[in-house]
């Protein structure tokens, strides 16, 4: 059903929508455990779903990834129940045999199947570990996160819903998520990785709900229309939804979204007033000073220039100076001793060192070998090159003197050195931070991806193959499960350009300050 055609004929206007309306009618719409979470977020989002997918945006290679990390986790749980028969290879395409091979399996005693399928009328899900015992069944749905958080109580209630409806009585039901207080040392135990927790008990009351929601659902989806909701924090809450480029299609890429720390209920009353761009916020509107020096600077294209603030920061620099920028990635699955699930682990520097004002330039640079622990080599090397005196200029200050901390916890024969290193630091995004520079170009934001084409236009991370740190953050990790040279070779050399981007753009946003 080409929507989009419309625009050829009225008659065929008129033709279309009605074959549409007899489709839509007709059938009875197969509900899984995503698509309930999908509706239960927003009627709109299942419906486009449903009857529109080709509108549904692409899915970005860090999306992928991090798609591909909570399949890892799921695998990586079966361990806890070993010995069992995996359908996971028939999802998502034949779900028939799934379903089929599932009952099978039941009937001949298997006593653990994973990515089980389950089918009531036009309801369906897969539970990810499905184990009998002495003649009584138990259910596991594996979380890559580490807590049970309310939606994982909706998706459950749902399992349960279809499970119990097939026919099947379940003795207990269970989320199996993240230890986060989990340390690895030597090989993996998943038993202390995972936890196990019962939510049979918790689900309970939801039940009675989750029919009603799924006869909500299906009634919506039989009408012909797109219902008519609008966007709101339901866009992003509890997850973001994947039909943005759809619903948001009329908001501008910069608009009263961009406001520099504006709450979101603040957002949605000034939308909701039919106040989408910047300059026709009302002088009278209550903001902080930051976000209505913003909204003035959009409306006159001022440019505000604190020249004494700036003046005493730069004036209270100590040379040479080492402009410094940290990568680190977050693993599911602790990787190195000494690490936690999701964990912040650095993995590469760049750092351009600067001898005195207007003088040469040096750049030296690190990525760890994916191959062991970074953390080591990392932190060896970056002491041998921030040599000891001198101001390191980093921009976010938390970041980077976060991980050394962690490093100094983690390995204490450090410590030392790298208390002297955190002391020498300076954080070049304080200017930004505090509107001591602002102009319209930044976009509200004081992020370096968004300082620096503003102060330096002929830089940019735009064009570049890794362009933001979650990319470079994925892209790494990728690396240890990489095989193909070629692939690893030029992986590689994007990681090497964007962060050493990152820390010449300090170096020509210094410029820029000393010049004002």
């Amino acid at each position: 059903m080409a929507f989009w055609l419309f625009i050829l004929r009225s008659d065929f206007v008129i033709i279309s929508t009605f074959h549409h309306y007899l489709w839509v009618m007709q059938k009875t719409f197969t509900i899984s455990k995503s698509a309930f979470i999908r509706g239960l977020q927003c009627h709109k989002s299942l419906y486009l779903k449903k009857h529109y997918p080709e509108l549904e945006d692409v899915v970005s290679e860090p999306q992928q990834m991090i798609f591909n990390k909570g399949t890892h986790v799921g695998l990586l749980a079966q361990q806890l129940f070993p010995g069992g028969v995996d359908l996971g290879k028939h999802i998502p395409n034949d779900f028939e045999t799934s379903f089929s091979e599932t009952n099978r399996l039941l009937h001949e005693g298997q006593d653990v199947i994973y990515e089980a399928g389950f089918r009531f009328n036009n309801l369906m899900c897969y539970m990810d570990i499905f184990v009998e015992r002495d003649g009584k069944y138990y259910a596991y749905e594996v979380k890559g996160s580490t807590s049970v958080k309310d939606v994982n109580l909706w998706d459950i209630a749902f399992q349960y819903q279809v499970i119990t409806s097939s026919g099947i009585e379940l003795e207990d039901i269970f989320i199996v998520y993240l230890n986060n207080q989990y340390v690895r040392q030597g090989a993996l135990d998943i038993h202390q990785l995972f936890r196990i927790e019962s939510v049979k008990s918790r689900i309970a009351r939801r039940l009675p709900k989750v029919k009603v929601y799924l006869d909500v659902m299906q009634e919506m989806l039989a009408k012909p229309d797109i219902p008519n909701v609008d966007i709101g924090q339901h866009c992003s809450v509890p997850y973001g939804c994947s039909f943005r480029g759809y619903c948001w299609k009329d908001v501008p890429d910069y608009s009263v979204f961009n406001i520099s720390n504006l709450n979101a209920n603040k957002k949605f009353d000034l939308y909701q007033k039919g106040i989408v761009k910047i300059a026709d916020v009302p002088d009278d509107y209550a903001l902080s000073r930051g976000q209505r020096m913003q909204v003035e600077a959009e409306k006159t294209g001022k440019t505000y220039i604190n020249k004494p603030e700036i003046k005493k920061f730069v004036n209270s620099l100590h040379y040479p100076l080492y402009f410094l920028d940290f990568e680190s990635f977050q693993s599911a699955i602790p990787l190195f001793d000494n690490s936690k699930p999701y964990q912040q682990t650095i993995f590469q520097y760049s750092l351009h060192i600067l001898d005195k004002p207007g003088g040469t330039l040096q750049h030296k640079e690190f990525l760890a070998e994916p191959k062991g622990d970074p953390r080591i080599p990392f932190v060896e090397q970056l002491i041998k090159d921030l040599g000891t005196t001198g101001d390191i200029m980093v921009f976010n200050k938390s970041f980077e003197s976060g991980q050394l901390r962690l490093i100094a916890r983690t390995f204490p024969r450090y410590a030392s050195a790298i208390k002297a290193i955190n002391n020498r630091i300076v954080d070049l995004m304080t200017p930004f931070l505090r509107k001591h520079y602002y102009t319209t170009a930044m976009n509200g934001s004081y992020s370096i991806k968004k300082v620096l084409p503003a102060l330096v236009p002929r830089f940019s991370y735009d064009n570049m193959n890794i362009n933001n740190g979650m990319a470079a953050s994925m892209l790494y990790e990728n690396l240890y499960y990489e095989t193909v040279p070629a692939i690893i070779d030029k992986t590689k050399k994007d990681l090497l350009e964007y962060c050493g981007l990152d820390t010449l753009a300090m170096v020509e946003i210094l410029k820029v300050l000393e010049k004002v």
